[in-house]
């Protein structure tokens, strides 16, 4: 019975950090999925103004990657479009 007892043990540490890993290499997975969705319904062209723009994370997107990003950052804060971004 010990001899079970610690052959469960051992099992439960070998495999309870190596199921957890995977449970984060899912979670990142799935986050780079989401990122990728977002990447691809987002673009520079046409140019948009923050009227334009239908949410925080366009904004963030089209400041982070388009030439004229900038100008969505009125006030060189970081933070784009302050009506659909508040306090960032």
């Amino acid at each position: 019975m010990r001899g079970v007892v610690a052959a469960l043990f051992a099992l439960a540490l070998c495999s309870g950090p190596a199921r957890a890993a995977s449970l984060d290499e899912q979670d990142a997975d799935q986050n780079l999925s989401a990122r990728r969705q977002f990447a691809a319904s987002y673009s520079c062209s046409p140019r948009k103004t923050c009227k334009r723009i239908s949410s925080c994370e366009e904004a963030r997107w089209l400041l982070a990657n388009c030439s004229w990003g900038g100008a969505l950052d009125r006030d060189s804060d970081g933070v784009p479009c302050e009506t659909l971004c508040p306090g960032g």
